[in-house]
């Protein structure tokens, strides 16, 4: 990529400083990427290192061992990290060839190289942390990225959005996420940290900490990371002599120390047993069903404070879209990585766990365990997609009743009948993503395997859709958008916020005029356009899905004899 980039930057460049220009411009790019993928395979390297033990059996095994507590923390964190710092360090050479070009130096590759491997530490750290206090892979893969996707996007925003605009460089948010602090390096011109002389009137460390904050957020990732990994240590064989279960279970184990067991009411099983156990039983109030019900909490409680700044005029109807857009991408990008995380893993778990053998020879047959397994994933996907249609559903009653009190025709936020498109398109996509998951847990033999490819298809398709799809969004008009809704981003940003993200065909230059209360029939032939696209993706992303789900069923038997072979 770095050298296509460099190719594609650097024709019709004439001069030394053109060219300088296009290898700083390569270079921030291809370091954003790679920060970006260390964030997403650290926690799926790290999740598993303690838990994938557990999962097989040999956990009480190693704790028998003189293996002290620190020895196996961190013997776990350092041989899972090992993959990840050797892939960073194969691209140095890479990274290396943009000196030939000018305008980076190597203390910036240096810097930009640090941060990743802070982060690295950091990830790894944190998601070690969860497997010691919680059990099993998914679940700690899954806590992490709700994690991660609310920090790194709140931060950026409250930082891009309001923090920024007040002193137009560094901000006390800076030196704590990854992603600003490698904005001071590879962009220091439009990201400006200020000069220690400048700030008498701070203290010694808080100088450091804003002229340098790329340094101060190494520094405190490399302190915050030994800070998990210590309690890590501490607490490992305390809590698995009290239970396997982990922490929640320990401390409910000590509340409940005493009471004798009353039972519990028996619970109705839906007609597909194996659906129940995939949805029902995972959706519970504990563990990661706790987890999914509060991240819709988090979710509407947002939905609501946006809906509160636009109704009180702090946001404008330009600016309320954006934030939408911005809050349904994270909850639509969390949903897909749950969902590939935890479908890929549907079927090694039950293999490891060794009942899959036992489901083999009952009267189950392929077609029965496969459409339960997805048809369960899906049941507990379906929450993922009613927040951003709940967030939808406010904003378009909002805007219903605040036009019908004015007695006034206000421009919408978002169009009507997105609140039918959007969750659509949305459970559709989350189907495609399980049955993808599903396909490669079926193909590969471990956990670990199976998630990181599932994690390299869907990345790799979501990207090169989103290339196409968003290019042809902006440049094209009748034909962008309906290339456009077969991109699962980009169908997303073009129901939201059409203006921005299809100018080509709704923007000054085509259908329709933003803040123009003008309802031409250009712009409903926009619409329905769109409204159509949209349903045709649909259908054909059910027709894929089913395409895969037929191919499994055939191909259930040879597979699992090959693996057995």
């Amino acid at each position: 990529m770095l050298l296509v980039a460099l190719l594609a930057s650097s024709q019709g460049q004439q001069s030394l400083s053109e060219l300088a220009k296009a290898a700083m411009q390569v270079f921030k790019y291809i370091s954003y990427m790679q920060l970006g993928m260390i964030c997403l395979l650290a926690p799926v390297f790290c999740a598993a290192a303690i838990t994938q033990e557990r999962d097989s059996r040999t956990y009480m095994i190693l704790l028998a061992t003189p293996l002290t507590n620190a020895q196996i923390v961190l013997g776990s964190l350092f041989s899972r990290l090992y993959y990840i710092v050797a892939l960073l360090l194969s691209g140095v050479p890479v990274f290396a060839i943009t000196l030939f070009y000018g305008g980076v130096t190597a203390s910036n590759i240096a810097t930009s190289f640090a941060i990743a491997l802070s982060t690295t530490f950091f990830t790894g750290s944190l998601a070690i942390a969860i497997a010691v206090f919680r059990l099993g892979s998914g679940k700690t893969v899954f806590w992490f990225y709700v994690f991660n996707a609310i920090y790194l996007v709140a931060i950026y925003l409250a930082d891009t959005m309001y923090l920024r605009g007040t002193t137009g460089g560094t901000t006390w948010l800076t030196g704590i996420h990854p992603f600003l602090a490698l904005d001071s390096i590879v962009d220091p011109s439009g990201y400006r940290t200020p000069e220690p002389e400048t700030m008498s009137d701070r203290f010694l460390l808080m100088k450091w900490y804003l002229a340098y904050p790329a340094r101060s957020y190494i520094a405190l990732t490399t302190l915050a990371s030994f800070l998990l990994v210590i309690p890590s240590a501490i607490v490992l064989r305390r809590i698995a002599q009290r239970t396997e279960v982990g922490i929640y279970e320990y401390f409910r184990g000590i509340i409940m120390r005493g009471k004798e067991a009353k039972g519990r009411k028996a619970r109705t099983v839906w007609n597909n047993p194996v659906a129940w156990r995939e949805g029902a039983t995972r959706a519970g109030f504990s563990g990661r069903g706790l987890t999914r019900w509060m991240m819709i909490l988090i979710g509407v409680a947002v939905a609501l404070v946006v809906l509160w700044l636009y109704h009180s005029r702090i946001l404008t109807v330009r600016e309320t879209r954006q934030v939408v857009v911005a809050l349904i991408m994270v909850e639509f990008s969390v949903a897909l990585l749950v969902a590939t995380n935890t479908s890929a893993s549907a079927v090694t778990r039950e293999r490891e766990s060794q009942t899959l053998d036992l489901l083999l020879v009952t009267p189950i047959t392929s077609r029965y365990y496969i459409w339960g397994k997805l048809r369960g994933l899906v049941s507990f996907m379906i929450p993922f997609v009613a927040v951003p249609t709940l967030t939808i559903l406010l904003i378009i009653l909002y805007d219903i009743v605040a036009s019908v009190a004015s007695a006034t025709v206000r421009e919408w936020v978002v169009w009507p009948e997105t609140l039918v498109t959007l969750p659509v398109i949305l459970t559709v996509l989350m189907s495609w993503a399980c049955m993808l998951g599903l396909q490669l847990s079926l193909k590969w033999s471990r956990t670990l395997v199976a998630v990181m490819a599932s994690l390299g298809v869907l990345a790799g398709a979501c990207s090169v859709l989103g290339v196409c799809g968003f290019a042809m969004a902006v440049h094209g008009s009748w034909f962008g958008i309906v290339v456009s809704a077969f991109s699962p981003f980009t169908v997303v940003c073009v129901l939201v916020d059409p203006w921005v993200f299809a100018p080509g065909s709704f923007g000054s230059e085509g259908f329709f005029i933003e803040g123009s209360t003008n309802y031409s029939a250009p712009l409903m032939v926009g619409r329905v356009l769109l409204l159509i696209s949209t349903f045709v993706s649909a259908g054909a992303y059910c027709l894929l899905v089913w395409t895969m789900y037929r191919s499994m069923v055939r191909n259930f038997d040879m597979i699992i004899r090959r693996q057995h072979s």
